[in-house]
């Protein structure tokens, strides 16, 4: 039984080259070298020189570097494969990307559009929506963000206006142009009416506060004043709605709970509540002798509000709050509540003036 291997090719083996591109392909070319020369081993003579020859070509085919060798077909495995750096950069880098909708989010990146899906469906693109159907069908060169202003304007070149409309726009601005000639030269619109003397306000704050302010100054310390009228206001502003004696009731306004959201208008209730009508002067010698009569006098509204604010302070040193602020505060909610005493000395002054209405009779007498 004749060898397998051809002794003259294993020989020549060892001096063949391996291939630059890859252990692969040299592998095959060993194959490739012995599955030639297998069928030479059972020949003759004539047939070792033959298969000699035959592997000397093959090796000088295999290492030849010309193009050939570029153009032969390469296998499924020859391709060297990444380096696992490499690779672990690639996975990296998929893997740190967030699929929040962005652009660079994987899904979008590899989608597919739908019309492309549709166009390969024929089924599909019998039933898709009118809308895309249109859209399809629609020239590439249009742009879809032109504004309707652009399209419609050859439209509107061709058509005319309407008489009506045309009419009725010339007579305005025939009118406008008649009321500006009417103006006086230099002026556009016509000139502003003069305010009434109600709304010129010259004062920075309101009559009542400011007299209130003035009333608690001590020592000409305005800006002191000042600071205790501001606590004032806050307290009366933040203080729960006062609850309203029956038989003290204060002036009309807004109800109790709504009092509170305007602290000005709630210390005007409060002051001319309590504020006397009138005043008793005493008066000597309308009746003989040296003896003097109490005469009513009526009060103007200043007047009847700085009689009250003085009782008011008055009465809030008998409290025994440490701040000065406070005592008064709390003497107008009571005040407020026909708690404080301000109320009888109010009913007191009354009595006493009805009382002398009949020495006001000798005093007109005299005169």
């Amino acid at each position: 039984m004749p060898p397998r291997l051809n002794l003259f090719t294993a020989r020549a083996v060892p001096v063949l080259r391996q291939s630059a591109n890859s252990s692969a392909a040299s592998r095959r070319s060993f194959a490739t070298i012995l599955n030639t020369n297998r069928p030479c081993a059972a020949s003759t003579g004539h047939g070792l020189k033959s298969g000699l020859s035959a592997s000397v070509r093959t090796q000088r085919r295999c290492n030849s570097s010309g193009s050939d060798g570029q153009d032969r077909p390469k296998g499924p495995t020859e391709d060297p494969l990444p380096h696992v750096s490499e690779e672990a950069a690639e996975v990296s880098k998929i893997m740190d990307k967030k699929c929040d909708g962005t652009p660079a989010s994987p899904e979008l990146e590899q989608g597919t559009p739908i019309s492309e899906i549709l166009q390969r469906d024929k089924e599909a693109l019998k039933h898709m929506p009118k809308v895309m159907q249109d859209q399809m069908k629609r020239p590439s060169g249009s742009r879809s963000f032109s504004t309707s202003a652009r399209r419609l304007q050859p439209e509107l070149q061709g058509k005319e206006f309407d008489d009506a409309s045309a009419s009725v726009v010339a007579n305005m601005i025939s009118q406008v142009n008649q009321q500006a000639t009417e103006l006086h030269p230099g002026l556009k619109f016509e000139a502003p009416e003069n305010l009434p003397k109600t709304e010129n306000f010259r004062k920075r704050y309101e009559t009542i506060v400011e007299q209130f302010t003035k009333l608690l100054m001590q020592d000409g310390k305005l800006s002191k004043a000042q600071n205790t009228m501001a606590f004032i206001l806050d307290h009366l502003r933040t203080a729960p709605p006062p609850n309203i004696n029956p038989r003290r009731r204060l002036l009309p306004g807004p109800p109790a709970p709504q009092l509170p959201l305007n602290p000005v208008l709630y210390l005007t209730l409060i002051v001319d509540s309590v504020a006397p009508l009138l005043k008793l002067r005493q008066q000597k010698g309308i009746v003989g002798g040296g003896v003097s009569v109490q005469v009513p006098s009526p009060l103007a509204l200043r007047q009847r509000r700085r009689t009250a604010i003085k009782w008011i302070i008055d009465a809030s040193d008998k409290r025994k709050d440490s701040l000065f602020g406070q005592r008064v505060a709390n003497e107008l909610v009571a005040v407020a509540e026909g708690r404080s005493g301000v109320w009888e000395k109010r009913e007191q002054v009354h009595k006493l003036g009805v009382a002398g209405r009949s020495n006001l009779g000798l005093v007109a007498r005299r005169r």
